[in-house]
């Protein structure tokens, strides 16, 4: 994998967060995932590249961080609706996370697929095969997170 293209969803998803959340989060070192593993995250907003690259790309949380985005994005929601508001935040942020980043791989054709999200204690994604998947770590005041990028 190109190392231009994580370095561009690094920083992509930084400005991302610190833009609708005010928080500067900040980065540990990438790492290649073991997808067979368990994992920690209860949320992952997930979508498509499809193109020149092709892969996917999530981004990954706990429902504390989720909520507290929820709350900095100043939505205000029924008690009732908070799981399903957090779940759409989630979903929205890695559109613009993905949506950013593929705008500026500026020398090849790409098109993202809508974003969609999986949660539960360790849920299960099924990452393309023999494709490696980079996380990119961030913490913050109120929990960390990851940006996971597969592309071939």
């Amino acid at each position: 994998m190109d190392a231009k293209i994580i370095n561009i969803f690094l920083a992509e998803g930084v400005k991302t967060f610190e833009e609708m959340f005010g928080i500067k989060p900040t980065v540990k070192e990438p790492h290649l995932l073991d997808v067979h593993a368990g994992h920690q995250w209860e949320i992952t907003g997930l979508l498509g590249i499809t193109g020149d690259c092709k892969g996917v790309v999530g981004f990954r949380l706990h429902k504390t961080l989720a909520r507290k985005m929820l709350i900095l994005s100043g939505l205000e929601c029924k008690e009732d609706e908070l799981e399903e508001n957090e779940i759409a935040l989630v979903t929205e942020f890695t559109n613009i996370v993905s949506g950013h980043a593929v705008s500026a791989i500026k020398d090849q054709d790409v098109d993202i697929s809508p974003p969609f999200c999986v949660s539960g204690h360790n849920h299960m994604i099924s990452w393309p095969r023999n494709i490696p998947v980079v996380g990119i770590p961030f913490v913050t005041p109120y929990g960390p997170f990851e940006v996971d990028v597969c592309f071939k």
